[in-house]
């Protein structure tokens, strides 16, 4: 049988926890990593949508991107929901681990799969370039840069971008034009990685969320902007994760959390 601790061995593989940020509190969270592992659950976050979904599929492992601490805990208490839940885990011998900024550098992490579904397989060239590679490993690093097989209208992107994501999506141009080269960045763009953008010649932007200052920055720059909410740019990953650890431990039951799409298109 297959135990936690094995399973969080294999995300390191995969997606090596040394390569996450400083900041980052990734990792396991909670519980028992030498348990033998029933099923789990893989998702977004650490909710109360995957912990019932664990109850119901008899999983003793949830498996997230985000991190479910951030800061230090100084009580754990039934009245605050984030602790209450903690506590509901332990109860049940639920564990928990996180793969956040480890898995976003990743070679075939939550940028890739964020290309993947974003764009349809044969309208870009193979092996996206990566757009910030890590200092000491330049063959990961953060987000990536698609060069099209053709040019297309923003606005072509635009329908089929909105529809592979199911979401809702925020420009910074009502002007068309043809767009070459895309960069992807999954999650929260970082300001700072605007003059990158420009180095490297993007005529577009995809991103989970933005800031009203960096969405001008990128329009004054002739940058355009797709932002498609920070959920639906990540939660792209979950499939991907699913069928890797599916694939290494087949006599395991994995469940996908499909978790909140507040920015899913109204006619759905």
């Amino acid at each position: 049988m297959t135990t936690h601790r094995e399973i969080y061995n294999y995300l390191n593989k995969i997606a090596p926890y040394e390569d996450a940020e400083d900041w980052d509190p990734t990792g396991p969270t909670l519980g028992w990593l030498d348990d033998q592992t029933t099923a789990a659950v893989i998702s977004l976050d650490l909710t109360s949508q995957a912990y019932e979904l664990a109850l119901k599929n008899k999983c003793n492992l949830i498996i997230t991107h985000h991190p479910f601490i951030f800061s230090p805990i100084n009580q754990l208490i039934t009245d605050d929901f984030e602790q209450g839940l903690l506590l509901k885990l332990a109860e049940k011998r639920i564990s928990s681990i996180s793969c956040h900024t480890n898995l976003d550098a990743a070679i075939e992490g939550v940028a890739t799969a964020f290309v993947e579904t974003a764009l349809t397989k044969d309208s870009y060239l193979k092996n996206p370039e990566i757009l910030i590679p890590l200092e000491d490993k330049a063959e990961v690093g953060h987000g990536r840069i698609v060069t099209l097989n053709q040019e297309q209208l923003l606005s072509k992107l635009l329908v089929q971008v909105e529809h592979n994501l199911s979401s809702r999506i925020q420009v910074n141009t009502d002007q068309d034009r043809d767009v070459k080269r895309i960069a992807f960045t999954p999650g929260a763009f970082e300001e700072s990685w605007i003059p990158e953008l420009k180095k490297q010649n993007i005529d577009l932007l995809i991103t989970g969320e933005i800031k009203h200052h960096a969405t001008v920055m990128l329009h004054e720059r002739s940058i355009a902007l797709f932002a498609a909410g920070h959920g639906a740019s990540e939660q792209t990953v979950i499939p991907l994760l699913k069928h890797k650890l599916a694939e290494e431990f087949s006599e395991i039951y994995f469940v996908e959390n499909p978790g909140i799409n507040y920015n899913r298109l109204r006619s759905e």
